[in-house]
């Protein structure tokens, strides 16, 4: 595992990590390959070649001693002799001419001290030959007379060092030859794979900023034609992406709009519907007193209850659409459970005698804001009321289960189907003739809001609905405002 790493860490620090450094490290290794391969040839095959040239070069000197030498041998004529090997000796590679008879006696020896261990020597026989054969001197190397016999041998010894040094400048040559042709095409290859390169990676770079959310970036293309295609193409895209995106924020505008009209529409129809039966139950009430100057106590007391009880029921719509439409943050405060368990049961007791209250003593502490728990436990309470038998057939429990403060609200009803389950908690769905849809999205709400929930449980075995509204423990809340998602 840690040798991955380490190897990628090598090719980044060396270049190979990428496209252009990959393709330009095997550009660079075949081409320099080649290029030093055709040179290591050229360099042989020249090398072999001076090297044969240079010897056949001195054996034909030797030869040329040899004819010459004939008459100096057959005369004993030292002086003709060392004036031959002088003449041999003024040229700068041969050290050394020996002649010696047919018996191996030395008839001459000239010479120079020689730079080096580097020396060849070549043999040449003199022959005694007919006059018109020793006028030529390749007669005995291409055509020798098989009839003469050898009366001398000439030998020829000379240094390799010119040829030496003329193979190291070819070798050199060929050296700045093969460098020159491998880094030239990798200099175009670099080139080439970096105008690649450029525009790929302006493009990963307009693809990141695309997937940030900008659309009005382009790539440029670079020097290529299928680089400027591709820049094109993908532009193209862009600029189509841009105008679908402009069209559909203009869409999504428009939708915006028709809902707000839509539930502004039905926020009014519903604010008129609840509080026109309301009123007009006021205003038949007050013309009955109206109509009666002395009306009896009986029906004094219960007119005065009717438009009591609709003040009361005008004033929790009110409440309701105003908790609905300006939310506010909840103001969260340290309570005992016991001490909120004992004023919600009082209030219960209140709002609504003759419930059930089952409320389990708990010594444990918690973070709410208690007005908006009242208000959510008593939009409970009241449609649990509403859809119950009796009051006595509503059921509240208040216990302590997983670190969480448990509220839970049972009635007799006829239940909740379970399709409607989530629906009930929209704001404006309702399945009674009479009410506002807003009081569980509302309860919701404020359990949300003090990082609690409210869920609607299976109907219990009697039938009936249970709601269950949780808030936790000693965990205070963000703050967060009471709202209800439309």
């Amino acid at each position: 595992m840690s040798r991955q790493p380490s190897q990628r860490h090598l090719l980044e620090r060396i270049g190979l990590h990428s496209i252009q450094g990959r393709l330009s490290a095997i550009a660079v290794l075949s081409i320099a390959l080649t290029a030093f391969g055709i040179a290591l040839a050229g360099y042989r095959f020249t090398s072999n070649f001076e090297q044969q040239r240079y010897q056949a070069h001195f054996a034909l000197l030797a030869r040329q001693l040899a004819a010459n030498a004939e008459l100096g041998v057959l005369l004993a004529d030292q002086r003709l002799l060392a004036s031959l090997a002088d003449n041999l000796l003024a040229i700068d590679d041969i050290v050394e001419v020996v002649i010696v008879d047919s018996r191996d006696q030395l008839l001459l020896r000239r010479g120079r001290p020689a730079n080096g261990n580097d020396l060849e020597t070549v043999r040449a026989l003199v022959l005694a030959t007919s006059m018109n054969a020793a006028d030529n001197p390749f007669v005995a190397d291409s055509a020798p007379d098989t009839g003469a016999d050898p009366i001398a041998e000439v030998r020829l010894r000379y240094s390799l060092l010119s040829l030496r040094q003329l193979q190291h400048r070819l070798a050199l040559g060929f050296a700045v030859i093969s460098l020159s042709l491998a880094i030239v095409p990798a200099v175009f290859y670099w080139r080439l794979s970096r105008a690649i390169r450029a525009p790929l990676k302006d493009l990963l770079q307009i693809a990141r900023q695309v997937s940030q959310g900008r659309f009005d970036v382009r790539a440029s293309g670079g020097t290529l034609l299928e680089t400027r295609t591709l820049s094109v193409a993908i532009n193209d895209m862009l600029d189509a992406l841009q105008e679908q995106r402009r069209q559909l924020a203009q869409a999504n505008e428009a939708i915006a709009r028709q809902q707000v009209l839509a539930e502004v529409g039905k926020f009014s129809l519903t604010v008129a519907h609840e509080i026109k039966n309301p009123l007009a139950i006021m205003h038949g009430s007050l013309s009955l007193l109206r109509q009666q100057p002395e009306p009896a106590i009986e029906l004094k007391q219960r007119l005065h209850h009717y438009i009591d009880d609709e003040i009361r029921r005008v004033n929790s719509l009110v409440e309701d659409f105003l908790l609905f439409a300006r939310p506010r943050p909840p103001a969260l405060q340290r309570h005992s459970v016991a001490g909120l368990c004992a004023s919600l049961q009082q209030r219960l007791h209140l709002l609504q005698p003759g419930l059930q209250i089952h409320c389990q003593p708990a010594d444990n502490a918690l973070h709410c804001d208690q007005a908006l728990l009242e208000r959510a436990l008593h939009n409970l309470v009241r449609n649990a009321v509403e859809v119950a038998s009796s009051p006595a057939a509503v059921e509240v429990h208040i216990s302590i289960s997983d670190s969480q403060l448990r509220l839970c609200v049972t009635d007799d009803g006829p239940g909740i189907a379970p399709a409607e389950r989530e629906r009930i908690f929209e704001p404006f769905f309702t399945t009674k003739a009479k009410g506002t849809g807003l009081g569980l999205a509302i309860a919701r709400s404020v359990a949300q809001a003090q990082g609690g929930s409210l869920d609607c449980q299976a109907s219990p075995p009697g039938g009936g609905a249970r709601f269950v509204l949780q808030i936790p423990l000693d965990t205070p809340a963000d703050g967060s405002a009471v709202a209800v998602a439309p």
